[in-house]
């Protein structure tokens, strides 16, 4: 890119209005509303596609694990080898690898075909959503990039909490096939709303692979995803486990566990937006104290999911405590990144979803165990502890690396 076009290209993002930049970040909070609900629609669909395929449950699941690993590993090569394209490029040309696999699982006339279209679409949705992150940071006005990446992260709460039983609820009705042939449609829309309203955002100097590489694969760098992967993974581990957790022990019917979900969405909404507002301020106090209750409220629930009333409470705030800290978790990589803040993004998310998966690992060991399910919320409850103990590491890091500048 020519100096010239920069100072252009920065120039038009200065001269955004609020409203154009509002706009913006809607389309983005969109895709991601829509990467979101894809991943999650096999895991209320499984029993249709399996018999219509004709292949077994557990090769069916198979639609959401290759997904996973498609993200964790597919995103971060692919981010590398495009690192020089200019970004709306890049999100324009993935958004279409995306819809490309969302066309091919609503055709898809066998299970492997439709197993490739989830996997093109897991390309695509690693890539994305670090696009994503660190283009709403820039569409930010300054001093609120924090409110910026919350408002896109909220579409994957909303994907979460309603996308996802919604586009279960389509597809018992209308067929499996219907609710990916609505995501790839809104995809679509997106995609025309992208090409036309974000403008060409300036990326850094040109920096090649090996450079990405060096600042990705430094200690302290590593060390942050760390911290993602076990800030999150304690989430998971809980939050897997949940639905038997309210039935066997607190006692909660079958019926009413969709509105303490519910209730946990909205606890997850307002923790989302709060972590948000709160990084723009105090950054590193935010990151403490999302993950310190987040924490807290799981270990609490050992105690409280005896009890109905006090076990729907905690679940609230275990719901705020756990996405309070997805802005500030964004925010600390980009902050570390450098010049490769969409490779170093990309591989965020590749930790979010390493953390999910190790997470219900973890999850399901303890279930398996002679500790049963009740020791689900405490064990969660140290996966969080052990984020935050590595974040305590990576902050002693940076201050010993600025005394020794």
């Amino acid at each position: 890119m020519m100096p010239g076009q920069r100072i252009c290209t920065t120039d038009r993002i200065n001269d955004l209005t609020s409203r154009e930049r509002t706009f913006a970040l809607w389309l983005l909070m969109l895709a991601v509303f829509a990467i979101g609900t894809a991943e999650l629609l096999p895991m209320g669909l499984l029993l249709p596609i399996a018999n219509e395929t004709g292949v077994s449950i557990s090769t069916t699941g198979m639609l959401v694990t290759g997904y996973a690993l498609g993200v964790v590993f597919g995103g971060p090569i692919l981010t590398a080898v495009t690192s020089t394209l200019p970004r709306k490029t890049l999100l324009s040309l993935f958004l279409g690898i995306f819809i490309v696999g969302g066309i091919l699982c609503t055709l898809a006339p066998s299970y492997e075909v439709l197993l490739i279209g989830r996997i093109i679409s897991s390309f695509a949705h690693g890539t994305l959503f670090g696009i994503i992150v660190v283009t709403a940071k820039d569409l930010a006005e300054p001093g609120k990039e924090g409110r910026s990446i919350a408002m896109i992260g909220a579409g994957l709460t909303v994907a979460v909490i309603l996308g996802a039983p919604l586009g279960t609820f389509i597809g018992q009705q209308l067929g499996w096939r219907f609710p990916f042939l609505l995501i790839t449609l809104l995809s679509a829309v997106v995609l025309l709303g992208i090409i036309k309203q974000i403008p060409e955002l300036p990326r850094a100097r040109g920096v090649s692979l090996q450079e990405q590489m060096g600042i990705v694969s430094r200690p302290a760098f590593l060390l942050i995803l760390l911290v993602t992967v076990f800030g999150t993974g304690g989430t998971f581990a809980g939050f897997t486990y949940i639905t038997p957790i309210l039935e066997r022990i607190s006692g909660f019917s079958s019926g009413s566990i969709s509105v303490i979900l519910l209730i946990f969405g909205v606890g997850s909404m307002i923790g989302n937006l709060l972590g948000g507002k709160l990084a723009d301020r105090k950054l590193l106090p935010t990151l403490f104290g999302g993950m310190a209750l987040l924490s807290v409220s799981m270990a609490i629930f050992t105690l409280t999911s005896h009890h109905k009333a006090a076990a729907v409470v905690t679940v609230f705030v275990w719901g705020i405590g756990a996405y309070s800290i997805i802005a500030p978790l964004n925010m600390r990589v980009l902050q570390k990144a450098g010049d490769a803040q969409e490779l170093a993004s990309t591989l965020n998310i590749s930790a979010f979803n390493m953390g999910n998966a190790i997470g219900a690992f973890v999850g399901g060991l303890v279930v398996d165990s002679p500790l049963g399910l009740s020791a689900i919320p405490w064990s969660a409850s140290l996966i969080t502890l052990v984020g935050i103990i590595l974040t305590v590491w990576s902050v002693m890091l940076d201050r010993r690396t600025a005394r020794t500048v």
